[in-house]
Parts: structure tokens; sequence; C-alpha cells
């Protein structure tokens, strides 16, 4: 019994070593190029082979477990015999990309992942390259190398963007996941000057591919500071000297340095006190600073200094000090305006003298404090003391003027006569003053900025009646005054008024006196129907302003009815009486009050025109001739609710313009390719018009020869008056009947709100083409071909989105289709069916039709014992990737239709049989129908139908069997 247990024990343990075997599950997949990278291959390359590729499996932790090398055509197995978790991953030259480069799988009971395919992609390769840096000489430390962090750009040749690298630390770059093609390189740098010797154009075949040395740095910036005491310092030379570079890129020239030997190159200190050098090649140089003013020649510290230029920009980290420096200041006036020709005193001592903007420059100063004075004939000025200048110091801090001098003279008739001028009203904290004219009538005063009074008066006893003219004068000072002037004397002022008819007593003379910018006195004259002349008696001799005015009851109060050819007169009163002043009549005013903009012309009594620009508001027109008048509006935008009106100049009232519609205007633009010469289309385009309530209304087009000649387009022209508020839309249809391609429009309707109120902006045109057509066929010609047109994106003009059928018909006898009109702003996708036909697009909107074709399988026993043959895994593959894994019926039959023609591959699958022949090469023709026969052999059985079927019949038989068995399996 012992015995017997044994042997059913490794029995059982046999058949559950036969079920683990059954078990053994593998993950497969394939290699494939990506399909940007099979579509850059050659048609006549060769075929793809990725036999060299391989793939391993690996444990969680990175250890490989199985590896394989793939077939040819990319095809991989990799048997797996215990279950967990897993990562499969593919191996190949280095620099080739992967999508992914690795898959986590798991197997389990339902095999790898599922059993499902595992592909990788091959996805691109690897460009490198290099940027060569700018070497000078022996003394640079590193020769063989070039600057890091600068950005290389792979352009396609139209300059898309495909990938962008930054250099490394010895100017390498790369790119990786590049497809095959032609390129473009491109460096940029924001600072860096990159020199190309060479074409940046490459060709990346099917590999990895390195680029020629074509990118150069011509060199690197070298920048640093010269400060005193902190403070930059503007006009610094520095020259560049080395013991091995030869050469530089030097703009500036190399200078006149303090050397006998030559500079290689020379800069200057700028305003923030950098020094710059460009493009200087790796190498070590030496700096030596210089500073040279008008008169000095400033230290500066270090005399020099080493530097060493490696592949980048260097700036130094000591600052040059200088010990010397010049600064400048500036003498303004109470408004801040420069005063000229000022003597600068420092400490006593005249140093310069102002400039026309008040500016001085101090040379040869150091930090310390200075007293600094202004000197000006008719100028006092405030005076810096025990000031402190710094270097830093932008500036000497402006010194203002705090006195002027106001001069002037009193003439009197006589010389003995004795007067004094008083100077008042001033700011609070200036007194009054008084002073006595000199022999020749002359005085002066001191005074800050302000506004003054100032009176002539007489002195003495004997002449208290004496008057001045003016009484008094008022002045504004912020500039020294020289021209006050007073006078003893009254004359007459005569002139006359020349009118168009007869002067009325409307009209009015009046004499103003004007000192300075002020009105100081107003004396009036009203005229006569007698007579036209006016006379101001007792003038004071002085500047007058003398005015006509012609004031109508009917009028604005005050306000001049009549137009003259000038209406002022400016007088300068001496000692003696003026006469010969004449004022002559223009015309008439006419007052518009207009509530928009427009143009008009009015038509006089003699026929001839007088054009106007009406503007919105108040305006007033002058009209030279008396009596009835017409006003017409030209061309206008807006409605005034008639085309003229009259009105009489003689009439000073108003004349009222009130808006009461608005002239909206559009145009539509055809290409004038549609139309043969620009022919007039307008009998067919017309427009719909729909208010805010739906209520609707045909609006016709005028074409417009003179436009269309101007702009090569055929220019048909619309509009319609509509009131403030409206809300309109225009919508262009073309109503022509017939055979020929209609126009559609763009955009298919404009909205316009009439919410301006004046001239209405134009409509923007609307684009009127030709609708879009598609035109397509099937070959061989097939007619009954279902043709759907759909959307690719969402319409601007119709209620299309992307997807939607757009257009449906069908093919005719010939196969040919026409499908439209279709809206052009956005693409459209052609389709077509027909049961029991493939269509293949070959063209936009071209097609190729092919009948199916079919294979039947039959599979035969060999033996052929009458029973029903198993069902059988037959794996069917073709072309482009085509694969079809089905079970037969039992009985071994079974059909695989719709297939396209072109080449295939057919193996039957089946557990413990073979078959002849294993595997069918098939070709099928359009519509073709074959018959494939297989002949199964089986070829292993069942361990329990192996022992029956030996002849092991005895216990011990069946203990020797196994127990060899046994053996063989250890």
């Amino acid at each position: 019994m012992a015995i017997g247990g044994l042997v059913l024990g490794f029995l059982f343990a046999l058949f559950a070593s036969s079920a683990a075997a059954d078990a053994i599950h593998g993950c497969g997949g394939f290699i494939e190029a990506s399909s940007p990278l099979v579509k850059s291959r050659k048609p006549s390359g060769a075929k793809l082979d990725y036999s060299h590729i391989r793939v391993e499996l690996c444990t969680v932790d990175g250890l490989v477990k199985e590896w394989t090398q793939c077939a040819p055509n990319g095809y991989y197995f990799i048997p797996v015999y215990d279950k967990g978790s897993f990562v499969l991953r593919v191996k190949g030259p280095d620099g080739w990309s992967w999508k992914p480069d690795n898959v986590n799988v798991i197997v389990d009971q339902d095999g790898c992942n599922a059993n499902a395919d595992i592909n990788f992609l091959l996805t691109g390769f690897t460009l490198s390259g290099r940027l060569i840096g700018a070497v000078g000489g022996e003394s640079c430390p590193i020769k063989d190398g070039g600057p890091s962090g600068v950005k290389v750009e792979l352009l396609s040749m139209s300059d898309d963007l495909i990938a962008s690298s930054l250099t490394s630390a010895i100017g390498g770059y790369s790119f990786t996941n590049i497809i095959p093609g032609n390129y473009r390189l491109h460096v940029t740098h924001p600072n860096l000057e990159v020199e190309v010797r060479g074409s940046t154009e490459v060709n990346i075949g099917f590999g990895n591919a390195v680029v020629d040395d074509v990118f150069f740095v011509r060199g690197y910036d070298l920048q640093g500071f010269v400060v005193a005491q902190g403070n930059p310092i503007v006009g610094v030379h520095m020259y560049l000297y080395s013991d091995d570079v030869l050469e530089v890129h030097c703009p500036e020239g190399a200078g006149n340095g303090p050397r006998h030997k030559s500079a290689l190159c020379h800069a200057v200190s700028d305003e923030e006190g950098r020094f710059l050098f460009k493009s200087l090649p790796c190498g070590v140089y030496e700096l030596l600073p210089y500073y040279k003013g008008e008169n000095t020649i400033f230290d500066v510290s270090p005399s020099s200094a080493i530097v060493s230029i490696e592949h980048y920009h260097k700036q130094l980290p000591q600052k040059f000090q200088v010990t010397g420096f010049s600064i400048g200041g500036r003498v303004v006036d109470d408004f801040g305006a420069g005063v000229d020709s000022a003597k600068i005193l420092v400490d006593g001592q005249l140093k310069t003298i102002t400039d026309a903007q008040g500016y001085y420059k101090l040379d040869q100063v150091t930090s310390k404090h200075y007293s600094i004075a202004v000197l000006k004939d008719h100028y006092q000025f405030n005076r810096l003391e025990n000031y402190l200048v710094l270097p830093n110091m932008a500036k000497i801090e402006d010194i203002k003027v705090y006195y002027y001098d106001i001069c002037g003279v009193v003439r009197t008739i006589s010389p003995d006569s004795k007067a004094m001028v008083t100077l008042s009203h001033g700011p609070e904290h200036v007194k009054p003053q008084r002073k006595l004219i000199d022999e020749n009538g002359s005085f002066c005063f001191e005074v800050p900025p302000g506004e003054y009074r100032l009176s002539a008066l007489a002195v003495d006893s004997e002449n208290s009646g004496l008057m001045f003219s003016p009484s008094y004068v008022d002045v504004k000072v912020n500039s020294p005054l020289h021209n006050v002037e007073f006078f003893q004397a009254q004359v007459n002022v005569h002139g006359n008024v020349f009118c168009k008819e007869k002067c009325s007593p409307n009209l009015f003379v009046s004499l103003v006196r004007v000192i300075g910018e002020s009105v100081q006195e107003r004396k009036t004259i009203a005229l006569t129907h007698e007579s036209c002349e006016f006379t101001f008696m007792k003038v004071f001799p002085g500047k007058y302003r003398l005015e006509v005015k012609h004031i109508s009851s009917l009028a604005m109060p005050e306000e001049d009815t009549w137009c003259w050819n000038e209406n002022f007169i400016d007088l300068d009163v001496g000692t003696e009486d003026m006469t010969g002043i004449v004022f002559v009549q223009r015309g008439y005013w006419i007052n518009l009050i207009s509530s928009h903009d427009t143009d008009a012309y009015i038509l006089l009594p003699d026929s001839s025109h007088l054009d106007i620009s009406i503007k919105k508001g108040p305006q007033k027109i002058c009209i030279e001739t008396p009596g009835e008048h017409e006003l017409h509006f030209v061309n206008s935008c807006i409605s005034f609710g008639s085309s003229s009106l009259k009105f009489n100049s003689l009439d000073p009232t108003p004349i009222y313009l009130t808006g009461k519609k608005y002239l909206l205007k559009g145009e539509i633009h055809i290409d004038s390719d549609l139309v043969q010469d620009a022919v007039d289309l307008s009998e067919h385009i017309v427009l719909d018009v729909f208010d805010r309530d739906g209520t609707s209304d045909t609006v016709s087009t005028r074409f417009s020869a003179d436009k269309s000649c101007q702009r090569n387009i055929a220019v048909y022209e619309y509009s319609i008056w509509s009131d403030l508020g409206e809300d309109i839309i225009f919508s262009p249809r073309d109503t022509s009947t017939g055979q020929e391609k209609k126009i559609l429009f763009y955009p298919r309707q404009r909205q316009v709100s009439v919410s301006v109120d004046g001239c209405q902006a134009s409509i923007p045109p609307i684009s009127g083409r030709v609708g879009l057509y598609i035109e397509g066929s099937v070959s061989p010609a097939l007619d009954g071909v279902n043709i759907r047109i759909t959307a690719m994106g969402s319409s601007s003009y119709v209620s299309l989105q992307k997807g939607d059928l757009a257009f449906e018909t069908e093919t005719g006898i010939d196969g040919s289709f026409t499908a439209g009109p279709l809206y052009d702003d956005i693409s459209y996708k052609v389709e077509a069916s027909k049961p029991g036909y493939h269509l293949k697009q070959v063209g936009p909107s071209s097609f190729t039709c092919e009948q199916l074709s079919q294979i039947v399988v039959h599979i035969h026993d060999e033996k052929e014992s009458g029973e029903l043959f198993p069902s059988v895994l037959l794996s069917l593959s073709g072309e482009d990737g085509y694969r079809n894994n089905s079970i037969s019926s039992a009985g071994g039959t079974f059909s695989f239709v719709d297939l396209f023609p072109g080449s295939f591959y057919l193996r039957p699958l089946l557990k413990e049989y073979s078959f002849s022949p294993a595997a069918v090469a098939i070709e099928l023709e359009s519509g073709e129908s074959k018959v494939v026969k297989f002949l199964a052999t089986r070829v292993a059985y069942r361990f329990v139908d192996f022992i029956f079927a030996s002849g092991i019949s005895s216990f011990s038989q069946t203990l020797y069997f196994s127990c060899n068995l046994v053996s063989l399996m250890m």
C-alpha cells in the first residue's frame, strides 16, 4: 500500500507538473518604427531589420531574468515560467529613442498583461555637435572647449522649432528623439556673438548623426567699473595688452595709450563707470587704466590688472579707483530757467561763466567744502557757503536768483520837474519803497519775484498839479525789467467806421488802455446815423486797443452781429494827436447751432456758392452780402429734415439745425476674377434687412465702376436711412438662377446698431466669393456610392460643428460627384462607402474601389476516423499589420471574409497536432475566393492516454516507467 500510495502521489505530482507546463506564459509583441520614421524613409530603401535589437525581462529591482533578440520584422517572444511583477525593457544602440523604453508587466493566470501585445516604438535618433570657443594663444587655460549655456535650436527647413539644447561645460550639445530629414541649426545667446562657418543645414539618416564644427564663438566680454569714493566715473580710458594674443575685435581702435607698445584695444568708462571689451578670445591680458581731464591727469588705482579670459563673459571683481574729478552746476531763475553769462566765484576767485542755459563746470575738484557765489548785473543770487563737493554727486545744487532790478523812466515836459516813484502791492514780506528819479528821470528797485504796483508822483509843491500817465503800472517780476515808463501828456484820438449800408446807433467804438496783459481802463462812444466818425479826447500817452462792435437788440447781450476786416486796432499813443484810424465792415455774422458736423454751401444773391463746414455746436459765419440767402447740405450723412433752408443775413436770430435720421452705408466686395470685366450683377445681389422686431425689407445694391477699377474687385454699394437707437441686420444673398455656381457671402450677415449720435461708421465690407464646390470621382467608375461631406472644424458663418454632416450625395454612372456650395472658412472631409466594396481615399476627393475577397479553410485528420475534428486556432496575418486569430468550428472548417487583395500568411495551431503544410502563403486578387486545405497529424497524447496506449498494464510496469520518467525529468 505504501508503494502504491507513492506511485499515486507521483502520478498526481506528474499530472500537476504537466498542468503547470500547460500554464507556461510568455510576453510578446513588436518592435516598430514610429509613423514619422517610416514616412522619412525612401520608398527604395531596404526593409527595416530589427534583429540587432534585444528585449529584456527584468525584475522590479532591475536584474535581467530573460532576454531575446528580435526577429527581423521586429517580433519578439520571451517565455515566463514564474508568476509575478516584472519590467520589460528594450535595448538598442546608444542614442536611439523608444516609446516607451520599459513597460511594467504582470504574469498571472490570465497570461502576461492579459496576453496583450507589448509593443515598443522607435521614435528617433540623436544629433550631436559642439560650439567651438575662441582661443587667442597658449595662455588660454582651456584650448579645446566652448561656452556653456548657449541655446542651440534645431529648426525645420520652414523654420519651425523642432528641439532646443543648451551647450555643456565644454560646449557640446545634442538633440534626442530626432527623425531623419533635413534640418537647420540656429544658435542664440543674449550677449554672445556666434559666427557660422559653413552650412548650418544637416541631414539625418536612419541612425545617429554628428554635426560638423560650424559654430564658432568670436570671443567673450570683459567688463569692469571705475569709481571715485564709491561713485561711478565717466571718461576713463582702459587699454588692453597681451603677451601672446596678437589680435582682438576692436571697433573702437587701439587708441593712444600711455605705453610705447601699441595696445590691442581700448574702451572708455560710461556714465555708470562701466567699461567693456567685446569678443575677446580665451587668453591672459593686462588692463592699463588712463584718465586725463581737460587740464589734469588723474591717478587710477590699481595702475594695471592681469585678467584671464576663459570660455565665458567676465566681470572684474575689483573696481578701479580715481582720485580726482570734475563737477558741474546751474544758475536758474525763479521759474527754473537757466541764467546765462553769470560769473561763478569759488572761494572768492572767478572760475567760470555760465553758458546760454545757465550751466557751468568746475574742474580739478577734490572732496572738501567750498564757498560758491554768482555775479550778474541786475540780478542777486543766493550763495553756497561751506558746501561739501563729493565725487558721487551728479551736480552742484542749483543757485537761484532771489532779487531782480525793476528800472524805468519818468518823462516830464519840463526838465526841472521833480518826481518820485513808489513801489507797493508786493508780497507780504516786501515793504513799500520809494525813490527819487535822477537827472535823467531814471529809477531802479531791487525786489524778489512777485507782483508789484509802480506809481509816479510830483515831489515839489510848485508842480503839485502835475499828472503822470499812466497813474500806476502793475508789473509781474520774474526777470529784470528796464522799460517801465510814465508820461506827462494827454492827446486826442480820431477815426472813422465804413459800413456796408448806413451806420446805426447800435455801433460802438471803445478805447481800452492795456498795460502788460491786463485791461486798465475802457471808454466807449456810440455812433449816429448822421456821422460815422468818432473822437476820444484827453488820452494819456501809452498803449491802447481800439475796438468796434455792432450790437443788436435781437442778439445776445454784448454780442457783435457784424464782422469786420479788423475789429480791433492796437495803438501806441505818444504826445501828439492820432488821426486816420479806420474800421471797415466785412459783413454780417450768421449764428448756426447744429446738432452734428456736416458740409454745406450758401447760395449767394449773385448765384455764387460759399462752401462751409458746419461743426457740432454753435458756430459763426461771416456773410458779406445783406438779404435773403439759402443754405444747402452737401452729401450729408445726417438728415436735417430738408435739403436746404432760407435765412436773412440782417436777422441775427440763431439758425438751429437738428439731425433727425442717420445714413448707413456699406459695400459688398466680390472677387473680380469671378466677374468678367466687373460685369454689373447688382440685379442678382440684394440684401434682406431686419429690424429688432423681425420686420424685413429688401435693399438693392449699386455697382460702383470707379471703386471696382481702383481695387481690382467688383464693388456693390448699398445704403439706408435709420433712426437713432435702431438695431439692423443686413443679410446679402445671390438671387441668380440656373446652373452656374452661386456666390456665398462672408460673413452671412452684418448687425449694425445706430448708437452714435452722428455720422455712422461705414459698415465693414462683406466679401462675396463663389461657394466652395467639391468635385470628385470613384475609380473604376461605380455608381450609387454614398458621398458624405463632413465639417473638419466649427464654421463662423453657418451652424456647423466639427463632425457635422454638411452635404450628402451619390456618384453617377461615370463615378463622379459634385457637392456644394459650401462655405470656405473651414475644411471638409469627404467619405465614400458602398456595401461589399472597399473604397480607399487616394486624393482629397478621389477614391479607388475594390471588391472584397475571402479565404475558405478545410482541415482533415490524417487517420480519417470519421469523428468531428476539434476546433483549431487559425492565425492569419497580412500586409500593413493585418492579424486575425480565429477558432474554427468543430469539423475543421472556417471562412475569412471581407479581405483586401494582397499577400497573406495562414498558420493552424492545435496542441498535440502538427499540420501539413505548417503555413501557407496566399495571394488574393480583388473579389477572389480561395480554398486552403491542411492535413492534421496527432503527435502527442495526454499522460493517461500515453500510459494505456503504450501497453503499460501492470503495477510494476507503471512504477518502472514512472521512476524512469522521474529520472529523465531530473
